[in-house]
């Protein structure tokens, strides 16, 4: 009888939940990247969702499918749950697949103020095609650093996003840095938002599309 009694409270408790649609952040299409359970809506607030770059806009071409991004719930509106960008990073599996034998790998960690004031950590990584002196990766990591800063203090938050999730800001840094040493690929590994203006909204853009 108690089990009987404990099953039919679980199930009530679900009864009570209702499912709402995660929604992406207008500068990625506000595409429907999920559902989550509550029985309140200010339980869905602070949730997230992981999804790939290939899930998000149906393009598995390239790279996109190991490039994910991680949104959280910063508003709940009707049976919409609409996210803010938490971060975004590459999959270990593929940053693993970049790394040869007697080659080098350079990486940074740089945090930013955009020019919308939006406190970001970005960290870089480049592979060279051989393993390079000491001397040269050290004028790399000043070339990357140097590149990053530059680019994500004179751009918006929104417009420096998709430039390093689409691959503008890597290449820029693959052209600079090359000059030192021969690369084979550059990355931006990972993204985090440290900090985000409380009186700012991200102005409206297009929808991102790889």
């Amino acid at each position: 009888m108690a089990r009987k009694k404990r099953q039919a409270r679980v199930k009530d408790k679900w009864t009570l939940k209702k499912w709402y649609t995660l929604i992406a952040p207008e500068y990625f299409g506000m595409a429907e990247v999920g559902e989550t359970p509550a029985d309140d809506p200010s339980k869905v607030i602070g949730r997230r969702v992981e999804i790939t770059l290939a899930e998000l806009t149906n393009d598995y071409s390239n790279q996109n499918p190991y490039k994910k991004l991680v949104f959280e719930v910063y508003r709940v509106a009707g049976d919409n749950a609409y996210t803010s960008f938490n971060r975004f990073e590459l999959m270990r599996d593929y940053l693993n697949s970049l790394v040869k034998r007697r080659t080098s790998k350079i990486e940074d960690v740089i945090d930013i103020t955009t020019a919308d004031n939006y406190v970001l950590r970005v960290k870089p990584a480049a592979f060279t095609i051989k393993r390079c002196r000491s001397s040269q990766r050290k004028a790399m990591r000043a070339v990357i650093r140097e590149t990053v800063l530059q680019l994500g203090t004179q751009e918006n938050f929104i417009q420096f996003l998709q430039e390093c999730v689409l691959g503008k800001i890597p290449a820029e840094i693959y052209k600079r840095a090359k000059k030192i040493y021969p690369l084979r690929r550059v990355e931006i590994r990972k993204i985090e938002l440290l900090k985000a203006p409380k009186t700012e909204t991200p102005e409206k853009v297009e929808a991102v599309t790889a």
